[in-house]
């Protein structure tokens, strides 16, 4: 099995219903094969998938055939995660709480607002990185100040005014397990032009049974993995696809039409290749002569490079390195900003 036809044959495994008879042909192609089944765990890591795809290996009875000792540590995965995202949904509910006290009203993004509107067949099968969230541009600083009070805390020195950053510096809290992001934009200021914040708080969905507990509307959560994905984390230009990513947006696709959703995109035809990708691995009997040229196009190469892993690697380090000196470096010498944050670290991509 090459890495591409492996790549589709987990998307459509971790999308798959629980009783599907592709379960049958799963078990032959890859629970049989000791090489396989590696190549499946270290993909489905890589990707951060693990604990749904452990849990729909328990679900059909498909872990029976893996080896004890690989089968316990998924399990220690699975049930970890569990733990920690429990946790994380009380972690909110305290900042929620300690937020409602003063007025201000967070929305929160990415997994954590899937996982509060319950996208998810089980709250383990998402790993959550921090947890993000907006508030309105005139809460940016109180919020952060409330955070400070209650014990969080940020090692990140702030060079430019903190009124222009997309984010405040990632805070956390030592009796906490994730950090929290709080945002003024909801995505880096170039999409937030046409995605922005008023757009988000104007059709925001309030959580049921939870006090001043906001998430973005479906369409909205689906705009914003787009942007993550494809723009921010530069998957389209890389030909790099979370297999996580891709999860989420198959699970809002199920909530929102997708030709409402394309109207309010401007990088559309990024958007329509993007979602074309995720038909062609849903569908194995796709013809892509029947798909537009470009998502046809970006396709094979996204194929191409997944089966070429070295040529890939090289492929995204140059754009990486492309990207530090024109957006880093060049730009250092007009933005007396960007010169002084030249060297500090990039923020990590969390969701």
């Amino acid at each position: 099995m090459t890495n591409s036809e492996l790549y589709q044959f987990t998307f459509q495994f971790l999308v798959s219903n629980e009783t599907s008879v592709f379960h049958n042909n799963f078990k032959e192609k890859v629970i049989l094969e000791e090489e396989v089944i590696s190549k499946f765990i270290r993909l489905s890591s890589n990707h951060l998938i693990i604990p749904a795809v452990y849990r729909r290996l328990q679900k059909t009875g498909l872990s029976d055939g893996l080896a004890p000792e690989l089968a316990e540590h998924l399990n220690e995965i699975l049930q970890l995660n569990i733990k920690r995202n429990d946790q994380i949904l009380q972690q909110i509910d305290e900042i929620s709480f300690h937020l409602h006290k003063v007025g201000i009203e967070p929305v929160f993004m990415k997994g954590t607002a899937n996982l509060l509107d319950g996208l998810y067949h089980n709250p383990g099968d998402r790993m959550i990185g921090d947890i993000d969230f907006l508030v309105r541009d005139n809460d940016f600083l109180p919020a952060s100040e409330i955070l400070l009070n209650i014990g969080y805390k940020t090692d990140t020195e702030i060079y430019d005014d903190i009124k222009t950053l997309k984010d405040y510096p990632r805070l956390f809290r030592a009796d906490v397990p994730a950090d929290i992001e709080i945002h003024r934009l909801p995505v880096i200021p170039e999409y937030s032009r046409w995605f922005s914040a008023e757009l988000i708080f104007k059709e925001k969905k309030q959580i049921q049974g939870k006090i001043n507990c906001y998430v973005p509307s479906g369409k909205h959560k689906l705009i914003q993995n787009f942007i993550h994905s494809q723009l921010t984390n530069k998957g389209h230009k890389t030909k790099l696809v979370s297999l996580r990513d891709l999860y989420d947006c198959h699970l809002l696709l199920k909530r929102v039409n997708l030709n409402e959703v394309l109207t309010e995109i401007k990088e559309v035809k990024k958007a329509k290749i993007y979602f074309d990708l995720m038909q062609s691995l849903l569908n194995s009997g796709i013809n892509l002569s029947e798909l537009d040229k470009v998502s046809k196009r970006f396709i094979e190469q996204h194929s191409w490079y997944s089966n070429h892993p070295r040529t890939h690697y090289f492929y995204f380090k140059f754009h990486k390195t492309k990207d530090l000196i024109t957006n880093r470096f060049l730009k250092a010498f007009v933005d007396k900003t960007v010169f002084k944050n030249l060297f500090t670290a990039y923020p990590q991509q969390a969701s």
